[in-house]
């Protein structure tokens, strides 16, 4: 009984690390750090939402070269909240919500600052380099943005 609450406990905080793996690596524009979070097939989908289209991006090639991409264009910072997580074994799922606070120089006189809200889906697994996202939905519930133009 010990151990099992022992390794569940141990579960728990490994995947909370990986959280906050995901939100500095984005942060830092690191996209292979931000990859290596999700399982080799790892996807990350963006749910479409309002006029927004959904995004599906799949494999640890893509999920750097997207996070590269984003990251080239905005500066910004996740606040996640924590996990509520349900674990069996080897596999886990997640819920947890967010913020993500932007900004960007689109053009020489055009600067964008973003903000969004919203909640991850998560479906994790432990592999043998540690808990790694199987899949990632993000969901916004709101979204605001503001432009400035030099003059």
């Amino acid at each position: 009984m010990l151990e099992a609450r022992l390794a569940r406990a141990e579960a728990m905080l490994d995947i909370i690390a990986l959280e906050a793996r995901y939100a500095r690596a984005w942060d830092c524009g690191n996209g292979e750090a931000w990859a290596d979070v999700f399982t080799a097939d790892g996807v990350f989908e963006i749910a479409a939402v309002g006029d927004r289209s959904a995004l599906k991006v799949e494999g640890r090639e893509q999920l750097s070269a997207f996070c590269l991409d984003f990251t080239a264009k905005f500066s910004g910072v996740h606040v996640p909240g924590l996990p509520l997580l349900d674990i069996d074994g080897d596999e886990a799922t997640g819920h947890l919500h967010f913020q993500f606070v932007a900004i960007g120089r689109l053009t020489p006189n055009h600067t964008m600052s973003r903000t969004a809200c919203g909640q991850y889906d998560v479906r994790y697994r432990r592999t043998e380099k540690g808990w790694r996202m199987v899949h990632r939905l993000e969901k916004a519930f709101s979204s605001a943005r503001s432009e400035f133009f030099d003059f």
